[in-house]
């Protein structure tokens, strides 16, 4: 997918950002086009060749009517996530890596019911926490606000889902 200056992508390993320019360098074997991509929570730039893009995982910036279906995924029952621990590691593991925002939010969600009702391992806590950065970051971009509104959206919306209907 070809992207333009301006556009909203997220990087599965470094969350969401904004395409800064295209750079072109020359190298030994020719020259390449790289994405500059600001990164939006933190301090940091990154390049990307253009036609490894794809490859690397970047993708368009999730649409403004996806915070809906995000905050839909959030209220939902869990899965079940796997007892042992190396088994459900892997598992989280490799839906963060794809860097959808659909399914960072399963994730977050399922750690987070978790968490309610049993231990999280340090690595499970690690993965709740950078996967709802990665989310609040995303929804953040999309929708012109904060991350630290978004972080507040995530966890109230987790929060009524865990504690249930009001009697």
């Amino acid at each position: 997918m070809e992207y333009a200056i301006g556009d909203k992508v997220v990087h599965p390993r470094y969350g969401p950002g904004r395409i800064a320019g295209v750079e072109r360098q020359e190298l030994v074997d020719g020259p390449r086009s790289y994405y500059v991509i600001e990164m939006v929570t933190k301090r940091l730039t990154v390049h990307i060749p253009v036609l490894k893009a794809d490859e690397a995982g970047v993708r368009p910036a999730m649409s403004p009517s996806t915070i809906a279906q995000v905050l839909s995924t959030l209220r939902r029952r869990p899965r079940r996530l796997a007892d042992d621990h190396t088994e459900r590691q892997e598992q989280i593991s490799a839906e963060m890596k794809t860097g959808l925002a659909l399914q960072l939010a399963r994730v977050v969600r399922d750690l987070t019911w978790r968490g309610a009702r049993a231990h999280l391992t340090k690595n499970d806590s690690q993965s709740l926490k950078q996967g709802q950065e990665l989310l609040a970051a995303e929804m953040a971009l999309v929708s012109g606000g904060n991350v630290s509104e978004s972080n507040k959206l995530i966890a109230s919306t987790l929060a009524e889902a865990v504690a249930g209907p009001s009697s």
